[in-house]
């Protein structure tokens, strides 16, 4: 009978490794599985500081990195998806939070708009998109989508450890949270 390990490498090999020998874009190059995600501090729509610490669960946290919740319609998307499956997550003593670059505004906004009850964090300035290694520059300073992230999403355990990294290489495709869902069991 496998281990759960086993299960798990068995599942991301068949699910995975297709991608990995496609394409050589790696998101989040600097942290990779295994290593600590980097020092948190970013205000939530409600204006309260949060951090790694406070924002993990018993188990860990699902942070998803977005391009905005104002005017991407595959970011409204997949929070759409992410409120839907917050539950799920909870249940495991896994946390959800996302970050954008949007204004805290415009997350109160979205958190109204979509229901959400979970931390929306904001890095208007990209520092913390910057210290990972994840801005998307192809934008010059001055246009309105200058300092979004190359979207991903990190499963954290609950000693800032990355377990797992999910992100597609096209910011309109990413990561099916029934995959992210099946890696949280092994937290």
């Amino acid at each position: 009978m496998p281990t759960p390990i086993k299960t798990l490498l068995l599942f991301v090999m068949i699910n995975f490794s297709s991608i990995a020998v496609a394409q050589d874009w790696v998101w989040a190059p600097d942290f990779p599985e295994g290593n600590n995600i980097p020092p948190i501090a970013a205000p939530d729509q409600n204006g309260d500081l949060r951090t790694l610490a406070d924002l993990s669960g018993r188990n860990g946290l699902v942070l998803v990195l977005s391009r905005s919740f104002d005017w991407c319609p595959y970011c409204i998307s997949q929070l759409q998806q992410l409120v839907d499956v917050a539950p799920e997550f909870e249940a495991m003593g896994i946390n959800v939070a996302t970050m954008t670059y949007d204004s805290l505004q415009t997350l109160k906004n979205a958190e109204t708009d979509y229901d959400v009850d979970f931390p929306m964090l904001s890095d208007e300035d990209t520092r913390h998109f910057s210290a990972l290694n994840i801005v998307n520059n192809q934008y010059e300073p001055g246009d309105r989508a200058y300092g979004i992230p190359y979207p991903g999403i990190f499963l954290i355990d609950a000693d800032g450890v990355i377990r797992f990294k999910f992100a597609e290489e096209d910011y309109r495709e990413r990561p099916d949270f029934s995959q992210v869902l099946a890696a949280a069991r092994y937290l």
